[in-house]
C-alpha cells in the first residue's frame, strides 16, 4: 500500500460517493492471490517522520472515505491481509475470506503500532483476546476459517472463491431499497462506538425516517394485503 495507491483509492471512493448514481454496493479486493500485505515499508520516506506522518494522512483518508460512502462495502480477502491490509478489510462493512487467508498485525516488528483502527475493529468484532493475540504477538497469523469462527469475518469460503462470493453477497445487498440500505449502513457504522442509550437514540432517528417515508407512499392494495387498521 504505497502513498500513490492510497491516494488513488481514496479518490476513487470519493468519486463513487459523489456520483449521480452511486453503486448499490462495492467489492474491494486485492490483486491476484493477496488482499494486501500492508504499508509499503520500502518507500524511501519510511524513516522520515514528517513524510511518514503525511502518508498516514492518506491512510486516514481511505478509511474516512469508506466510512462516508453511502453504500455498503464488501471486502474479498485471499492470501495475506497484514497490517494496513487487515485494517482496510476490517474497515469494510462485510468481509468474505478464503479459509486459508492469513490475517496479522506485524506493526510492532517494524517499529510501529496500528494506526488505522484495527485494534478497535477487532475489539468490536471478535473481542479483546483476538485483538491482543494479533497486536502483541506480531508474528502470529490467524486463518480466515479461525477468524470466521471467532466472528471477525462474516463469511468464510473455500480458497479462490472469495471474490465470486463477495460479488454475490454485494448483489444481494444492493437489491434492497437504496434509501433504507443507506440508513442501515449509517446505523451500522455509527453505532459501534456509542453507549446503549446513544445508540438507541440514533436508531430511533433512522426508524422514524424510514417510517415517515413508508407511510407517505401509496398504500398497497390487493387480495393479499393485510388489514392493519383495526
Amino acid at each position: 500500500m504505497s502513498t500513490v495507491m492510497l491516494s488513488q483509492l481514496a479518490e476513487e471512493l470519493r468519486q463513487l460517493t459523489k456520483a449521480d448514481a452511486p453503486p448499490g454496493a462495492l467489492v474491494l479486493t486485492g490483486a491476484r492471490e493477496t488482499f494486501s500485505s500492508g504499508a509499503d515499508t520500502r518507500e524511501p520516506d519510511w524513516r522520515d517522520l514528517s513524510r511518514r506522518t503525511a502518508r498516514r494522512a492518506h491512510f486516514r483518508s481511505v478509511f474516512s472515505a469508506l466510512h462516508e460512502a453511502p453504500f455498503p462495502v464488501v471486502a474479498a480477502v485471499e492470501g495475506y491481509a497484514l497490517g494496513g491490509g487487515l485494517e482496510l478489510a476490517l474497515a469494510c462493512d462485510l468481509v468474505v475470506a478464503g479459509e486459508g487467508a492469513l490475517f496479522g498485525l506485524p506493526e510492532l516488528e517494524v517499529g510501529a503500532v496500528p494506526g488505522g483502527g484495527a485494534v478497535h475493529s477487532l475489539l468490536r468484532r471478535a473481542g479483546r483476546g483476538v485483538a491482543a493475540r494479533l497486536l502483541l504477538t506480531p508474528g502470529e497469523r490467524l486463518r480466515g476459517d479461525e477468524l470466521g469462527r471467532l466472528g471477525a469475518v462474516e463469511r468464510v469460503v473455500p480458497d479462490g472463491r472469495a471474490l465470486a462470493e463477495a460479488r454475490l453477497l454485494a448483489a444481494s445487498v444492493a437489491a434492497q431499497d437504496p434509501d433504507l440500505l443507506e440508513a442501515g449502513v449509517r446505523l451500522l457504522r455509527d453505532s459501534g462506538h456509542l453507549d446503549r442509550p446513544a445508540a438507541l437514540g440514533l436508531e430511533n432517528g433512522y426508524w422514524w425516517q424510514a417510517a415517515a417515508a413508508a407511510c407517505a407512499s401509496p398504500e398497497p392494495s390487493g387480495p393479499d394485503t393485510p388489514d392493519l387498521r383495526g
